[in-house]
C-alpha cells in the first residue's frame, strides 16, 4: 500500500514537471484558492440559488430547468472543493471543464466580489479589511487561476 502511494506521488510529480508552465501555475493557484475558500466557508451556493430563483420566477420554470440548477447548485455548494477539482482538471488538460468548476465553486468570482462591494457601499458597511479576508483572497486567486489559462 505504501509503495503504491509512493509510486502515485512519483508519477504525479513527474506529470507536474512535464505539464505546461501556464497550466501548472493555474493548477497550483486554484489549489491554494480552494484551500482558502474551504477554510473561510465561501461557496457559490447563494449566488447560484439567486440565479435559479430569478430564472424560475421570471423566465421559465419546468422540471429540466430545476434539475439543471440542482446540479449547478450542488457543484457550487462544494465551494473550495470545486475550485480544487477545477485546478486538477486544468492540470489534466480539461481546461474548459476546470474553468467551469472554478467559476461554479467561487460563485462567479469577480461578479460576486463586485456585487458584495456594491452592497457594502450601499449599506455603509464598507471597510477595506473586510475585503482582505481569507475568503476574498481565495476568490481573487480563483479569478487569477482562470485568467492564467486560455481556451
Amino acid at each position: 500500500m505504501l509503495r503504491n502511494i509512493k509510486l502515485y506521488l512519483g508519477i504525479s510529480f513527474i506529470g507536474l514537471l512535464i505539464m505546461g508552465e501556464k497550466k501548472k501555475q493555474a493548477m497550483i493557484i486554484a489549489f491554494f484558492a480552494g484551500i482558502l475558500l474551504l477554510i473561510s466557508g465561501v461557496s457559490g451556493f447563494a449566488t447560484w440559488d439567486a440565479i435559479r430563483n430569478f430564472v424560475t420566477i421570471n423566465i421559465i420554470d419546468n422540471y429540466i430547468v430545476q434539475m439543471i440548477f440542482a446540479v449547478l447548485i450542488f457543484i457550487a455548494s462544494l465551494g473550495g472543493l470545486s475550485v480544487i477539482i477545477g485546478g486538477l482538471l486544468i492540470g489534466k488538460d480539461k481546461i474548459r471543464t476546470g474553468k467551469s468548476f472554478i467559476i461554479l465553486g467561487a460563485g462567479l468570482g469577480l461578479i460576486g466580489l463586485i456585487v458584495s462591494i456594491i452592497v457594502a457601499v450601499i449599506e455603509n458597511n464598507f471597510t477595506i479589511g473586510s475585503f482582505f479576508s481569507i475568503g476574498a483572497i481565495g476568490l481573487i486567486l480563483s479569478i487569477i487561476a482562470r485568467l492564467i489559462v486560455k481556451k
